[in-house]
């Protein structure tokens, strides 16, 4: 599978010919058109928050095309009708060759200490887990974690144990364009304290092979 990076928590994954997009949010309108990320053969949304899903940008990204659009319920009452598939916990579902693993696991605290709203990351094909805004998940094992390294509750700490917890040994760092952090420096001090993970860090469009 390969890796494409977009602003925020946004990346693409491609299988072949076949492509998912996650969380395609308000960051990447501002620096990328819908046409620049297409084609995709399903859209997955963490959750609700504007930086993760542009109404504006998935409406183009829809035009005249069917696409499925894949959130849990809570999301689909802020989007309405533009998402065609409301998925549970440990729900799985085929599209193409990927396999994809809903996971619910709470978005981190607001800067005003109040709770997020419902989030759900996705595991694809047993491979790449993308957990939202969410640092905190038992029983589930990866090789591989697309990581929110900053926000208004992630701590170094907090990135740390994530990454212990999932057992991944490659990271791909993400939402960093707003709550900025290095992640080539968390990369350095994690590796001295003993945790064996290499970090993948891509500039927008840039992209790995897994």
């Amino acid at each position: 599978m390969k890796v494409i990076k977009y602003p925020q928590s946004c990346i693409v994954i491609e299988n072949g010919a076949e492509r998912l997009l996650i969380d395609p949010g308000s960051f990447v309108s501002q620096k990328f058109t819908a046409e620049s990320l297409l084609p995709v053969d399903a859209i997955l949304i963490t959750h609700e928050h504007q930086d993760h899903a542009d109404p504006v940008l998935i409406q183009n990204l829809l035009k005249n095309k069917k696409i499925p659009v894949i959130a849990n319920d809570s999301t689909q009452i802020v989007l309405g009708d533009v998402v065609s598939r409301v998925v549970k916990d440990n729900e799985t579902l085929e599209i193409g060759s990927f396999k994809i693993t809903c996971r619910e696991l709470p978005h981190v605290d607001l800067v005003d200490g109040s709770k997020g709203p419902k989030n759900t990351g996705y595991v694809i094909n047993d491979i790449l887990f993308h957990p939202g805004d969410g640092i905190e998940i038992s029983n589930l094992k990866v090789p591989v974690a697309a990581v929110p390294v900053a926000g208004p509750d992630i701590s170094p700490k907090d990135i740390f144990m994530f990454i212990k917890e999932v057992g991944a040994h490659t990271v791909i760092p993400i939402h960093n364009d707003y709550f900025m952090s290095d992640p080539v420096m968390y990369e350095k001090i994690f590796n001295d304290k003993g945790l064996e993970a290499k970090f993948i860090v891509l500039e927008n469009g840039e992209s790995c092979e897994l």
